[in-house]
């Protein structure tokens, strides 16, 4: 006689109840309180997901003063189905904060894949990022400020080593004038002193150029912070990408000459290196900047 599949309410009940049990295992909070078994407690759950982030968006843009505009269904939509998911509070917060941006007239932040990558991030992960980008700022602001010096001091130093040089030169002729074995160590050493000033010259040149570069940069993450799997997380997001620099050292030698001449000198190679590290991209940056709250970026 073939087996019947037994249905009766008292069954069903019985694996409901151990499934649930098991459940209760694996999940926080507790299956009776979520209702995860239940497709109508399911939908609750996330309902009450989204209206917490949608009223901590409200909040946002109450506080910050917020004009409000309307947004796509196609940009909404996604935004609210992932928010629905997020148990972790802080990311709860970077829903909310990412759908007040997006909503900001003011703003212009339109990108579908921002919601995305929040529902694929850690927050471990984005709190790392968030550092990094700070640490850009930081780093941003400091060289800002040591240009506008550097700018404003540039005329005086300039003029300062003109007449440095000037007033060597003059020096280093009259001590030719009187040429001897006495003179020839003084005039060897009001010609350095004349070198290391044109030097100095010269660098003048390209060191605004060269904190405009530093200014420029990419910013590098610590070699702390994130483990492989994760680093592996947000290169795949597009936030990250590995990079490798190759760069020759050099040094200036410099070969005595005739007393009465400059030195020589050469430009020697002495090495090829290479340095590999892990940088912010420019999605990564636009996307900490949309999940942070305004007045903060």
């Amino acid at each position: 006689m073939p087996h019947k599949l037994d249905i009766t309410s008292t069954v069903l009940e019985k694996s409901i109840d151990m499934a649930k049990q098991f459940l209760d295992k694996l999940v926080s909070p507790a299956v009776e309180e979520a209702g995860l078994l239940l497709r109508d407690s399911v939908a609750m759950w996330k309902f009450k997901n989204q209206v917490r982030i949608l009223n901590k968006a409200r909040s946002y843009c109450e506080k910050n003063n917020v004009s409000t505009k309307v947004i796509s269904l196609k940009l909404l939509c996604p935004l609210l189905d992932g928010a629905a998911l997020e148990e972790d509070e802080t990311l709860q917060d970077k829903w909310a904060i990412l759908l007040s941006n997006m909503i900001d007239s003011e703003q212009n932040i339109q990108n579908h894949v921002f919601p995305y990558i929040l529902g694929q991030i850690s927050t471990n992960e984005f709190m790392f990022l968030e550092r990094v980008l700070q640490d850009k700022r930081d780093r941003i602001n400091k060289l800002t400020e040591e240009l506008i010096k550097f700018r404003s001091e540039k005329p005086s130093i300039e003029r300062d080593l003109k007449a440095t040089i000037n007033d060597l030169t003059i020096q280093i002729d009259e001590a030719k004038k009187n040429a001897s074995q006495i003179w020839s160590r003084e005039v060897w050493e009001i010609e350095k002193k004349k070198r290391t000033a044109e030097t100095e010259l010269r660098t003048l040149k390209y060191r605004e150029g060269m904190i405009v570069h530093r200014i420029k940069q990419p910013q590098s993450l610590p070699e702390e912070g994130l483990r492989e799997f994760e680093i592996s997380n947000v290169i795949r997001l597009g936030l990250v990408k590995h990079i490798q620099e190759t760069y020759a050292n050099s040094s200036t030698l410099e070969i005595p000459n005739d007393p009465d001449k400059e030195y020589l000198t050469v430009d020697l190679e002495i090495e090829v290196e290479s340095d590999s590290s892990h940088i912010l991209t420019e999605l990564g940056e636009l996307f900490i900047e949309a999940c942070t709250e305004k007045g903060k970026v």
